[in-house]
C-alpha cells in the first residue's frame, strides 16, 4: 500500500505533482505543521483532481485552540484566509482555507490521528480502486467531479454504492 504521509512520490509524477510538490516544498506547508502530523490527501494525490482542486493537508492535534492559533500565525497573511471550528460527524474540527501562488489551500484539523481521519482512509480505499479499476475508470470519476459531485460521491456512483458515500467508502476498507 502506498504512503501517502510521504510526499517524494510527487517528484516522480505528473506536472500537477511536480507542481504541488514545487509548493508544497518551496512554502514548507508540511514542514510548519510536523507537530500535527500533516497529511497531504484529496483528489490530487490519485490524480482525479478538477481544475479547481485545492491542496488539501489533514492534520492531528491536540489542542483545538493551539492548532488554530498556530494555523492562524502560520497563514493568516495568505489571500482569501477563512478559519473557521466546526463539527463532523460530532467530531470538533478547525478547516482553513487560503491561497498561495493562487493555488487555493485546505488546512484541516481533528484530535483523530491523521491515520486514522476520513479523509486519509478514503484515499487509500480510492487508490486501491483506481488501481484494480484502472485510467477509464479514473475519468469516469474526474468527469462526475466536473458535474458537481465530491470525490467519495463519485466513487460510490460508479460502484453502485447507495447510502451517505462518506460512510459507506469505509466498508470497503481491507
Amino acid at each position: 500500500m502506498h504512503d501517502f504521509t510521504d510526499i517524494s512520490y510527487l517528484q516522480r509524477g505528473p506536472a500537477i505533482h511536480r507542481k504541488v510538490y514545487d509548493l508544497l516544498t518551496r512554502h514548507q506547508l508540511l514542514s510548519q505543521l510536523h507537530a500535527y502530523s500533516p497529511a497531504f490527501v484529496g483528489s490530487i494525490p490519485i490524480l482525479v483532481h478538477t481544475a479547481d482542486s485545492d491542496i488539501d493537508i489533514i492534520c492531528s492535534f491536540d489542542h483545538q485552540e493551539m492548532f488554530m492559533s498556530t494555523v492562524k500565525q502560520l497563514f493568516g497573511h495568505c489571500p482569501g484566509f477563512i478559519a473557521r471550528e466546526i463539527l463532523i460527524r460530532d467530531v470538533a474540527s478547525v478547516v482553513a482555507n487560503f491561497r498561495i501562488d493562487e493555488q487555493p489551500v485546505e488546512i484541516f484539523g481533528q484530535a483523530t490521528p491523521t491515520r486514522q481521519q476520513m479523509a486519509y482512509r478514503h484515499l487509500l480505499i480510492e487508490a486501491v480502486i483506481l488501481e484494480q479499476k484502472g485510467d477509464n475508470f479514473r475519468q469516469q470519476v474526474v468527469a462526475l467531479k466536473e458535474k458537481g459531485y465530491h470525490t467519495e460521491a463519485a466513487f460510490c456512483e460508479l460502484l453502485g454504492i447507495d447510502g451517505d458515500p462518506f460512510l459507506e467508502l469505509l466498508d470497503l476498507e481491507n
